[in-house]
């Protein structure tokens, strides 16, 4: 509250209080997701139990997910590459995402489909889950284009980086996105403290995500039964 002098016609002054406008408050309006059309479904052509059976999981609808891909166009100077979206699965919504994949990683694989997180909020808000037809894991990470910048680590690389680690311990990708991934533990790491001063050495902004040395990370991924690596 401030005090504001106010001069009276016969010259005196008094004082008037006011309370000052406060600020309208922020509304922020987020875009109601685009659910996949008919037409949709129908270019996808996955099989409508596989769509029904996420979305009742999930207990939400199926939205379009779309694939970058590299595509040659011509011009007047020539060939060149383009980046297009191509319809390649399909996401929802969930709050329960770990509980989701860990329900329908089995029974979606041997029907050639995989699921995993593709976007991660942070429990605000709901993470997203996405299904490709795929069966490889490691197929998630091209899928996503993972990579690690200004590590110069691409994506083939990191798949290799996986695929030496697997001599320690077997375990598969549960979610990954443009610069980060996440796996579960099929047979977990004989030497935890060990694997685990790899992960940092391979992916150290890791170590800023809370667990601060690799004895907690290592803690961390026995209790957990899997790891991540980020790349900030």
């Amino acid at each position: 509250m401030f005090v504001a002098a106010v001069l009276c016609s016969g010259g005196c002054e008094r004082t008037t209080s006011e309370t000052p406008k406060q600020p309208a408050p922020l509304v922020i309006l987020k875009p109601r997701p685009k659910l996949m059309t008919p037409e949709q479904r129908a270019e996808l052509d996955f099989p409508p139990e596989v769509i029904a059976q996420v979305e009742q999981a999930a207990s939400a609808a199926a939205e379009p997910f779309f694939e970058e891909v590299m595509l040659r166009s011509s011009n007047l100077k020539g060939d060149v590459m383009i980046t297009a979206g191509r319809l390649s699965g399909f996401s929802v919504h969930v709050r329960n995402a770990d509980q989701v994949i860990a329900d329908l990683a089995g029974p979606l694989r041997s029907q050639g489909f995989l699921i995993f997180r593709s976007e991660q909020n942070g429990g605000s808000v709901p993470d997203v889950v996405t299904v490709v037809r795929r069966r490889n894991s490691y197929d998630i990470l091209k899928v996503q284009q993972t990579e690690a910048p200004h590590y110069h680590i691409d994506t083939a690389a990191i798949i290799r980086w996986l695929k030496a680690q697997q001599k320690g311990g077997s375990f598969v990708i549960t979610g990954a996105g443009a610069d980060w991934l996440e796996a579960r533990f099929v047979r977990p790491p004989k030497n935890m403290p060990a694997f685990a001063r790899a992960v940092a050495g391979f992916a150290p902004d890791v170590l800023r995500e809370g667990h601060g040395s690799e004895e907690r990370l290592a803690e961390w991924m026995a209790e957990t039964n899997g790891f991540r690596l980020t790349w900030d």
